[in-house]
């Protein structure tokens, strides 16, 4: 039974009213998203709408990793980021945005870049990760750091049209390195700015990873996990692949050892935002 100090206030229960009358949620999912913490590594494309969406549904404490400054080029795509912060850290506007959208949220912010020396301290205590970056290398990290941290997450990568995304749950799903192995170098001209990006994309793949945590956290079954999911929003094209049957990777294979501080991630600060299978 809960006491008083955890039982959800009349504005609570107004605010957040239809998805507590949903059979999934309830009261009890409820408590729990507002207890939970969920890491965004990425305050852009990707990271603007997973951060409203979670902020909106009332997850109590978002931890925010960017060390990135507003760019004019951001705002056709980057939601939470408007004219008047271009020059601003992303994770400073993201979090003025937030806390005016919901006082019920807790936006910690970490005004950095992840890599092998702070990736521990970045994901440790979240409940759940959700891999934003447009940067390959860094997604790999993020994959074996969570596995090894037992933390579910979810990874997505956008370009022109066309997206991915794929959930681990560690020690249970196959992961990223499973299905990729490791990072490739890209042509430049094969990223974002060099072949272009339609705002619906990552704002699309967004809600999808924010979807992803959200469930996790209410301790739902049907999640994008030991499957791969390829869409491309121009051909109206949704396909998942099952990857259930996909060998172990390294670091699934030995989740124990911290593989983030030995892999080589490749040139820091490349950007990537599609990973070919090639397998």
């Amino acid at each position: 039974m809960m006491n008083q100090k955890e039982l959800l206030t009349e504005e609570q229960i107004d605010r957040y009213s239809r998805q507590i009358v949903l059979a999934e949620v309830g009261g009890i999912g409820m408590k729990k998203l507002l207890k939970a913490r969920v890491g965004i590594v990425g305050a852009g494309g990707l990271g603007c709408p997973a951060a409203q969406v979670l902020a909106a549904a009332g997850v109590g404490t978002l931890r925010i990793i960017d060390g990135d400054r507003v760019e004019l080029s951001n705002l056709a795509r980057q939601l939470l980021h408007y004219t008047t912060d271009i020059g601003k850290f992303k994770v400073d506007s993201i979090k003025m945005k937030i806390e005016a959208m919901n006082p019920d949220v807790l936006v910690e912010t970490f005004q950095t870049f992840a890599d092998r020396s702070n990736i521990k301290e970045l994901l440790q205590s979240c409940d759940y990760i959700i891999e934003a970056s447009d940067h390959l290398a860094t997604k790999f990290l993020v994959n074996d750091a969570c596995i090894h941290l037992n933390i579910p997450f979810t990874i997505s990568g956008v370009l022109q049209f066309y997206g991915q995304i794929i959930s681990v749950i560690p020690g249970e799903t196959r992961c990223y390195r499973c299905l990729f192995q490791k990072p490739r170098p890209e042509d430049p001209l094969n990223t974002c700015s060099g072949a272009g990006v339609m705002g619906t994309v990552p704002d699309f793949a967004g809600i999808l990873q924010a979807n992803e945590a959200i469930k996790s956290i209410l301790g739902l079954n049907n999640r994008m996990t030991n499957r791969f999911l390829d869409f491309d929003l121009l051909e109206n094209s949704f396909r998942f692949f099952n990857i259930s049957d996909l060998p172990k990777c390294d670091v699934c294979s030995n989740p124990r050892e911290p593989f983030y501080l030995t892999y080589d991630y490749g040139a820091p600060g490349y950007e990537c935002h599609i990973q070919k299978n090639e397998s």
